[in-house]
């Protein structure tokens, strides 16, 4: 039996995960990712490990980038074996509430 799974990070994985605790599994790079405004732009692709063991491919948004920062420094590979934790917060997103992943 395969099970196939996006390699990305989705919030309703995370909100399934009674521990919410990660780590930061191999280096980052940064990635040309089409928009919703047809252009494109580079996002930070973090690659984590879930406490479920699974690895997953995480877009942090700035606010998530920003704490990283002020926990790691601002030297992704740096970050490689760190542990941080989400949280999940309901925000306005082009009009509509969504569930948002925030590190804690």
């Amino acid at each position: 039996m395969v099970i196939i799974t996006d390699i990305y990070l989705t919030t309703a994985e995370v909100t399934k995960l009674p521990n919410k605790e990660f780590m930061i599994a191999k280096a980052s790079r940064y990635e040309t990712m089409p928009q919703q405004d047809g252009k494109e732009a580079q996002k930070l692709v973090v690659p984590i490990k879930l406490s479920n063991s699974k690895v997953r491919e995480w877009i942090p948004n700035k606010t998530s980038i920003r704490k990283l920062v002020g926990l790691y420094d601002d030297n992704t590979d740096g970050w490689i074996g760190k542990k941080a934790t989400f949280e999940i917060v309901k925000q306005n997103v082009r009009g509509e509430m969504k569930n948002v992943l925030f590190v804690k």
